[in-house]
């Protein structure tokens, strides 16, 4: 969110549970007297990584946990579009921590350092950004009952958040001038990725002040009080989800998700996120609210971008010379045009993945008659041992053998063990997955049949739920494997590199609707296609 009439300003956000008649804990972003690391901005370097502390009765205590039981959250920006910029203080179109600069003149043009906190509590003075009402803390709290924003929107104190700025003037400093940046011009600027240490059911995003303006009053106006004689511009960050889709839980009616789609529906994106008319204009058209992340994840990929209005009477850029969106050498710029807006995240405590281990899946592949099984782990938590089991019939299982686990470590860990001499038609195998207290939890089941000699593909399940498999018998070799809708239309390809006798390969159906689908297997080397086969969606 910002504008140049309230200057350009950002409202610091997180959520407190605070929630009568509903007894679950959430854990959140601290607030600035816990541990949420203070720095300034501008910066590009990681935020985090920041101690997730529980919510009781509206005080921030912290979780009753140290080390590998503590939730962490680390937010880092990626994939830069716009970097190498000349402007004062920054140089990538995506940084953490600023805000707008009151410089002049086209050549020293930049924004200037901000505490993380400097904005919270903004627009107290005309109250304009998001309320309490606009959030919620998880899945089963009503709408509007979840933050607590600063002691200018009743709350106690402004709760904690990333603030991020998404810069507009390189759009105006484009190679062959100011381009229109109109409601058609949407512009990638990078990623924001937030990382936990552990896997979270449904993790909620708080998104406040996605949209900014700038306006100005021409020398040749004649009524400085007069509305219709300024020039505006306007612009919005709106966010993509990377891999998974978004439920809007409350927010206001600029706020639109839809899929992995974060969106502003105003017309003329502003920076308020409530009307706040009594002024000489009304600044609304922010989006700000909660959004659920539907899945288990330890790490969410925003694609963040940069979007224009056709409400826009000039290019992204303040002039300081007659003629709507003419910049002239020397001009003033003040200040520096971009996006303000923050994030923030929560989870119920129960929401929190309580396996000893997390982001396992069990593999297995046939080599001559032996078996290989691999596994790797994302998370580990005091965990103890792995057991490897198998059967013959998928029901009665035994334990073949045991590997020992890494204990505790939040990096990728990979685990492997040969199970030799297969004697008999179909192996069943799991992982028994132990902690250091005794308890456990299993992996996912995989089979693995002796092929006979023959040379295929098979898929199974089929119709799919979530992910289908590709069964690879006596079928060494590059495949592309790729998924069509019924209408011709590639939506899903992946290579494979078989080199077993029986080798499985797992397809995510990622965002596919229901409904029917070709899979086709195409060896890269010859252009054979080995396998061809219709599947049914659920």
């Amino acid at each position: 969110m910002s504008n140049k009439i309230k200057f350009y300003t950002t409202l610091a956000l997180f959520l407190s549970i605070g929630v009568m008649g509903f007894s679950q804990q959430t854990i959140e972003v601290p607030t600035t007297s816990g541990t949420f690391p203070g720095g300034s901005g501008p910066s590009t370097a990681a935020v985090g990584p920041i101690s997730l502390m529980r919510d009781v009765a509206n005080n921030n205590n912290f979780l009753n946990a140290t080390g590998a039981n503590l939730t962490t959250v680390t937010m880092s920006l990626s994939n830069q579009q716009y970097t190498g910029l000349s402007y004062s203080n920054i140089s990538t179109g995506l940084v953490f921590g600023a805000q707008p600069t009151t410089a002049s003149g086209s050549a020293t043009q930049g924004v200037d350092p901000g505490n993380v906190f400097d904005n919270l509590g903004s627009f107290a003075v005309s109250p304009g950004g998001p309320t309490d009402n606009m959030f919620t803390t998880a899945t089963g709290f009503p709408s509007g009952t979840g933050i607590v924003s600063g002691a200018a929107f009743g709350g106690a104190e402004a709760n904690g958040a990333v603030f991020v700025f998404t810069a507009a003037q390189p759009q105006f400093n484009a190679p062959g001038g100011p381009t229109v940046n109109n409601t058609a011009t949407r512009y990638y600027y990078g990623d924001l990725v937030v990382n936990f240490n552990r896997y979270i059911r449904n993790p909620i995003l708080h998104i406040a002040g996605l949209g900014g303006s700038y306006r100005y009053f021409p020398v040749t106006g004649t009524d400085i009080n007069n509305a219709s004689q300024w020039l505006s511009t306007y612009f919005t960050t709106e966010l993509e989800i990377v891999g998974y889709t978004g439920v809007k839980l409350s927010g206001n009616s600029s706020l639109v998700v839809s899929g992995s789609a974060i969106t502003n529906s105003s017309a003329a994106p502003s920076g308020a996120s409530v009307n706040t008319v009594g002024g000489l204009f009304d600044e609304i058209g922010a989006a700000s609210g909660s959004i659920r992340i539907g899945g288990n994840a330890n790490s969410i990929t925003l694609k963040v971008y940069l979007r224009g209005s056709n409400a826009s009477q000039f290019a992204w850029s303040a002039i300081g010379a007659p003629g709507a969106g003419q910049q002239v050498s020397g001009g003033t710029r003040n200040p520096f045009p971009g996006d303000i807006w923050s994030v923030s995240v929560s989870s119920l405590l129960e929401e929190l993945i309580p396996l000893p281990v997390t982001g396992v899946v069990l593999n297995a592949a046939l080599n001559g008659n032996d078996v290989s099984l691999n596994w790797k782990t994302q998370t580990e938590i005091n965990s103890k041992q792995f057991e490897i089991e198998r059967s013959t019939d998928g029901i009665n299982f035994s334990q073949i053998a045991v590997k020992q686990a890494a204990g505790n470590t939040v990096s990728e860990v990979q685990y492997s063990q040969i199970d030799p001499n297969m004697s008999s038609s179909v192996y069943y195998y799991r992982l028994r997955m132990v902690d250091i207290d005794g308890k456990f939890t299993y992996s996912n089941v995989v089979v693995v049949r002796k092929s006979g000699g023959v040379k295929g593909v098979r898929t199974f399940p089929n119709p799919v739920a979530s992910q289908v498999n590709l069964e690879f018998s006596n079928a060494k070799g590059n495949y592309e494997v790729s998924v069509f809708s019924q209408n011709g239309q590639q939506v899903i390809t992946q290579k494979a590199s078989i080199n077993n006798t029986v080798q499985y390969v797992t397809i995510d159906r990622k965002n596919l609707s229901s409904g029917s689908y070709f899979v086709r297997v195409k060896n890269t080397e010859n252009g054979e296609v080995l396998f061809s086969d219709k599947i049914i969606l659920q």
